[in-house]
């Protein structure tokens, strides 16, 4: 099977290039992609490791994820109990330490960076300043040469912490990305259905231009709706072919509404509701205006 293709979003590639650049060179380099879910930053940053582990088959590599609850102990590790007992001072390691890397920098990938709390985010500072830790209420440092990767969504959305200043100065660039063009979104689309569903893609991709462009009226009038929704909903239309065999377009409109719902179930009830009943007038008008 093929891999999936980034299509578009050619400053972000360009500066993963770069990263890998680094990476091979033995040099410092940090870089933070912002962009909203949907628009392929894990795709992409993915897809420039597994190329650099190919050509690179020893660069030490982990990935962590942002979540308010975690501790700084929890991703670079704390005292040896048991040491401490017998009177020496030494660490058990955290995973952030499998990227350590002795001959090349290794990678720490910081996927939703802006969801570690404030007092988590500062050990990336020291690991991207210094290649080290410190770690707190002892006097023990260790080394950490590894590179950082981070990517966050945009600070509108819920559950994020507002990186400060002092941590977003130790990257070397911050990529912005945004939701790409209509003809890259039906490239997406089609894809996807040929990545995963290639038995249904041809009685699938008449939905591609329905969903696509229901998704991007919805943005217009503010909701951010990224590519997964109408992939999501091309996923269980091909269940629905698999299971029984054809499809309607009240069934495309109740899987578009269900798969939207996931996604809006921060907004208050009263604006949900608002917008589904306009997807759901939007999404039927095209499939309408498809079916001419």
């Amino acid at each position: 099977m093929t891999e999936l293709v980034v299509f578009g979003q050619d400053e972000m590639k360009h500066y993963l290039q770069l990263f890998a650049e680094a990476i091979k060179l033995r040099l410092r380099f940090h870089l933070l992609i912002e962009g909203p879910p949907g628009t392929a930053k894990t795709l992409a940053v993915n897809r420039m490791i597994a190329s650099l582990k190919r050509e690179m088959d020893n660069v030490p590599y982990i990935r962590v994820t942002g979540s308010q609850d975690a501790l700084p102990s929890d991703l670079i590790g704390d005292l040896d109990i048991g040491k401490y007992r017998a009177g020496e001072m030494d660490i058990l390691p955290g995973p952030l330490f499998r990227a350590h890397g002795d001959g090349i920098p290794g990678i720490v990938y910081a996927d939703e960076l802006n969801r570690f709390s404030e007092y988590t985010l500062i050990i990336f500072t020291e690991i991207m300043a210094e290649w080290q830790v410190s770690f707190p209420k002892t006097p023990l440092t260790k080394p950490l040469r590894a590179n950082v990767i981070a990517t966050m969504n945009p600070y509108d959305l819920s559950g994020i912490t507002e990186v400060p200043q002092h941590i977003l100065d130790r990257f070397n660039a911050r990529i912005v990305v945004n939701y790409p063009d209509k003809e890259t979104e039906l490239m997406i689309a089609s894809q996807h259905a040929n990545y995963y569903y290639k038995k249904f893609t041809s009685r699938l991709k008449s939905f591609f231009s329905p969903l696509v462009s229901t998704t991007r009226a919805m943005r217009k009038i503010g909701v951010p709706l990224g590519p997964r929704i109408y992939l999501s909903t091309l996923d269980m239309l091909a269940l629905e072919l698999s299971s029984n065999g054809f499809i309607d377009h009240d069934t495309v409109i109740q899987h578009y509404e269900n798969a939207m719902r996931s996604r809006i179930g921060n907004i208050e009830e009263d604006k949900q509701s608002e917008f589904l009943s306009t997807a759901s007038i939007a999404l039927r008008g095209e499939l309408g205006e498809r079916k001419k």
